[in-house]
């Protein structure tokens, strides 16, 4: 197993919700994290009377979405202070059509990778390859099969002999 890689580090959560108005507006359809972040980041951008928040504001960066209408956005920590003294006072803006019902801090998720083997079974790669050139109506035969082969699996430089092998077979 590898390394831990640590996920959404320096990372705030705004549990959205979408206003009564906007929902029947815009039927059962949410719409997309990257523009409801926009729309947040322009809201608090546009505060020009409070400029620690419009420069707070413009440095975040889209983190994720989450269904229900949480929205993860990450900047440096001095930033987020101020995204977090904004919302103590009430002066945090939600995105247009929306209302924020909570701000709090995420903690890093932890995520371990999975090594892979080094190998590939023949078996799966051949398999894999003539399904692939069957989707593309690609006739299969040991020479097109062979170029499928060296194009998507260029590391694996034995193909030639193995599939001379399995074609004689």
């Amino acid at each position: 197993m590898g390394r831990p890689v640590q996920l959404a580090p320096g990372s705030l959560a705004l549990v959205l919700c979408r206003l009564e108005a906007q929902k029947a507006a815009g039927g059962a359809e949410e719409p997309g994290g990257r523009a409801v972040f926009r729309a947040f980041r322009r809201a608090n951008a546009r505060c020009f009377w409070n400029a620690r928040l419009a420069r707070a504001a413009s440095r975040l960066s889209f983190q994720g979405w989450l269904r229900r209408g949480v929205l993860l956005v990450q900047a440096a920590p001095a930033c987020l202070q101020v995204l977090r003294d904004a919302w103590r006072r009430r002066a945090l803006r939600p995105p247009r059509g929306f209302r924020i019902r909570a701000v709090g801090d995420v903690f890093p998720v932890q995520m371990n990778p999975i090594a892979q083997s080094q190998f590939v079974p023949l078996a799966e790669v051949l398999c894999c390859a003539i399904s692939d050139m069957n989707a593309a109506q690609t006739v299969v035969t040991q020479e097109s099969l062979l170029e499928h082969l060296m194009k998507h699996y260029a590391g694996h430089r034995v193909w030639h002999p193995i599939i001379q092998s399995f074609w004689m077979d």
